[in-house]
């Protein structure tokens, strides 16, 4: 065999010559008498030429033709490349059931809500530091005098800005929140692949605006409800429709319950270290002494 075929790289810049009802055509290249075979013009056997070989020699004896694909479908029978009515009908119910994702709002939403104090611990431990103890117990717990509007205004922007940075920044690392890795659930692009840091903040982005209804529960209520009936209709929720992103469900285990119970009891654990003891669990302070 020339040397020349041989050399993958200067492939691309060699001259074919066929033999086509015995006349010669040329000279073309690679693409074109792929083209031609695709095209059925000619057959692994037509008789081709390369400068430099001595004699007129098959296309399939070629070494840059020989393993393509044009050469192996064109030696293929019918039977091998062609599909069966049976096996048709089996292949439309195998892409029917794996290639679309059933829809599953109640695991995504035990999720969110396993997910919303994690993601605001954050920002709730900012404003503890930020504006105080006390602060904090007035906005939250509706305690002492009113809390000045001001503080008010921050604290909210920073839940906001702590539910968003953290969900966004743990999709971009592991492609999961602690809420969805319980319920075995995960997001990512439609080739399989993980967000990037935008992708994955303006996703976060949109699901605290159109689907918590910015942590206002009168929103909450009115956002829940579309995303229920959205996801169950159409199969996906606005923000992933958007951007063409991919929840993947796999089998929730028991350990993954397990784990959404104690991630919320170290939230509760923490808020009231943060908030102390509440009042509705004071309510002894308030019974008369017993006296005898």
């Amino acid at each position: 065999m020339h040397p020349e075929l041989k050399d993958v790289r200067r492939v691309n810049r060699m001259e074919f010559f066929l033999n086509i009802d015995g006349q010669k055509v040329g000279p073309l290249t690679i693409y074109e008498v792929r083209e031609k075979l695709r095209r059925e013009q000619i057959t692994p056997d037509t008789k081709a030429w390369v400068k430099g070989m001595e004699q007129w020699r098959p296309l399939r004896e070629l070494g840059p033709l020989k393993e393509s694909v044009e050469i192996q479908i064109a030696d293929a029978g019918d039977q091998e490349i062609t599909i069966s009515e049976a096996e048709r009908r089996m292949l439309s119910k195998q892409t029917g059931t794996q290639s679309t994702e059933k829809p599953r709002p109640w695991l995504r939403f035990w999720a969110r809500c396993t997910d919303t104090p994690l993601l605001m611990a954050p920002g709730i431990l900012s404003m503890h530091y930020a504006l105080g103890p006390e602060s904090l117990k007035a906005i939250l717990l509706n305690t002492g005098p009113g809390p000045d509007w001001t503080h008010v205004v921050f604290f909210f922007l920073g839940l906001a800005a702590s539910w968003i940075l953290t969900e966004a920044l743990l999709l971009t690392l592991i492609g999961t929140t602690p809420g969805k890795w319980c319920m075995n659930i995960r997001i990512s692009r439609e080739n399989g692949e993980r967000l990037n840091f935008t992708r994955a903040l303006r996703r976060s982005f949109l699901v605290f605006v159109l689907g918590m209804g910015l942590n206002y529960i009168f929103f909450q209520i009115v956002c829940h409800v579309h995303a229920y009936l959205t996801l169950t209709n159409k199969g996906k929720t606005y923000w992933d429709q958007k951007q063409n992103l991919k929840v993947t469900h796999h089998p929730v285990s028991p350990a993954g319950v397990i784990g959404c119970i104690l991630f919320l009891f170290v939230s509760f654990l923490v808020l009231y270290q943060l908030l102390g003891q509440p009042q509705w669990l004071s309510l002894e302070e308030d019974l008369p002494s017993l006296t005898l």
